[in-house]
């Protein structure tokens, strides 16, 4: 017979996580804070630095040009060209531009805010 409670009687309760509201908060943060990053980063790319811009839609074009082919392969007619109509090539390439960008600080925001908490509340 084994004495599982001699063995573990000393031992802390598991952690719990922390709440819901905690989390919601803290993913709400970061959303409103990378929703101004983003915001202030393409309006100083698109004040001082155009060329960049340009050059980034350009490497986004080929892209751009395989998701219109996708949509006009595989959506009905009745979709395919409202859908076309939706999104023109400058919006397109636009809005894959924002969505990476929008990816790059959320996840870089992340990390930093998962770096101080690892340095400031330790490893959980």
């Amino acid at each position: 017979m084994t004495h599982y409670e001699d063995r573990y009687e000393d031992a802390p309760p598991p952690r719990r996580g922390p709440g819901f509201l905690t989390l919601f908060i803290g993913k709400t943060i970061l959303l409103a804070l990378t929703i101004v990053v983003v915001w202030l980063l393409y309006g100083y790319l698109f004040a001082f630095q155009l060329d960049f811009l340009g050059w980034a839609y350009t490497k986004l074009q080929p892209l751009t040009i395989q998701l219109y082919a996708l949509v006009d392969n595989y959506f009905p007619d009745s979709i395919r060209y409202k859908f076309r109509a939706a999104i023109t090539d400058d919006l397109g390439q636009r809005a894959l531009f924002l969505l990476l960008l929008t990816a790059v600080v959320e996840l870089t925001l992340y990390t930093i805010f998962r770096f101080i908490r690892f340095l400031f509340v330790g490893r959980r």
